[in-house]
């Protein structure tokens, strides 16, 4: 466990629940955020990914999908 880490644990241990849950809460957002800036980043890059453009070429090629009939799940 990295510094940081054993230093929030021991702050939020001394919060009130309330105050630690908004505490962990705010540290979800900030991973949310950290996993959508490295999406956008392999979105943005500039080289090809030619098996997923295959695979999408393909599947436009099979035409329309025929919507799921729950029934025959």
């Amino acid at each position: 466990m990295t510094a940081s880490a054993k230093e929030l644990v021991e702050l939020v241990g001394a919060l009130p629940e309330d105050k630690a849950r908004a505490v962990v809460d705010f540290a979800r957002f900030l991973q949310h955020q950290a996993d959508d800036a490295a999406w956008e980043r392999i979105i943005a890059a500039k080289h090809s990914y030619p098996k997923l453009e295959k695979f999408a070429a393909d599947a436009l090629r099979e035409g329309a999908a025929e919507p799921l009939d729950p029934g025959k799940l």
